[in-house]
């Protein structure tokens, strides 16, 4: 690879995402030679747009690149990613003039589930996605695969203390809800008028204690089917969705 800081985003929308997003520079871009579609095209209109090199690369070498058969024949090379702060995210709903909403991921390692939330809370407009540096996933090349791309278009933090971030949140006005299946309290409990910070934990795990005793609410799923609990992702959107419509 052109040098060690770089990562390699594999797929066709993920790659065309970071292209068009330019959230990173983009080195050198492989498109399988038994390619020939418009996605290739868009590929190398945008790589000509942006100039950066195009090499043309058998399925055998695009595995050698990426590590994995999920390349879809297309792969780049890019700069690692560039991770944000809260402080930019809360600055963006200022900007619009908007509550802050935010989700916050506790210890969160499946790449799959972190690629989906990020992708829903692109689509659902929050302001940003805030991990742990230990037992998190990161924003590896899987969790930009899982998140078709999104990963891209947001402002995602990485941080060392969980729980003081959420207290300074609060701090500034913001309420601190936790997703928990043991949880109390209901979506419509939620005062969201100053802004939402959402907490999601891990799948086995859940939301850790030391951090759940900071939040305002801890807010339960109601189920009445079986099985009676859903994966970190598909409780992070259902929360996602209804906190966004609280009114303002």
């Amino acid at each position: 690879m052109e040098h060690r800081s770089t990562d390699v985003i594999y797929g066709i929308n993920p790659v065309i995402e970071a292209l068009t997003a330019r959230k990173r520079r983009a080195l050198r871009l492989y498109i399988s030679g038994s390619r020939n579609d418009r996605y290739e095209d868009v590929v190398r209109r945008l790589a000509g747009e942006l100039g950066v090199p195009v090499s043309t690369a058998t399925r055998q070498e695009l595995f050698a690149i990426t590590s994995t058969s999920s390349h879809q024949g297309i792969a780049g090379v890019f700069e690692t990613y560039p991770y944000s702060d809260i402080q930019s995210m809360l600055d963006a709903a200022s900007e619009r003039c908007v509550r802050p909403f935010l989700i916050a991921l506790d210890e969160v390692q499946d790449p799959h589930n972190t690629g989906a939330i990020v992708r829903t809370a692109s689509c659902l407009g929050l302001h940003g996605v805030v991990l742990t540096k230990r037992r998190s996933a990161g924003i590896t090349p899987s969790v930009v695969k899982a998140s078709s791309g999104a990963t891209e278009f947001v402002r995602i933090a990485m941080v060392s203390n969980l729980r003081s971030e959420i207290d300074a949140l609060k701090a500034g006005g913001l309420t601190a809800v936790s997703l928990d299946m043991d949880g109390k309290d209901r979506f419509s409990d939620v005062d969201a008028r100053a802004g939402v910070v959402l907490i999601v934990g891990s799948e086995g795990s859940g939301v850790r204690r030391p951090v759940m005793d900071v939040c305002d609410y801890v807010v339960s799923i109601p189920m009445s089917g079986h099985p009676a609990s859903l994966n970190a992702s598909v409780s992070a959107g259902i929360a996602m969705y209804e906190l966004g419509r609280l009114p303002g």
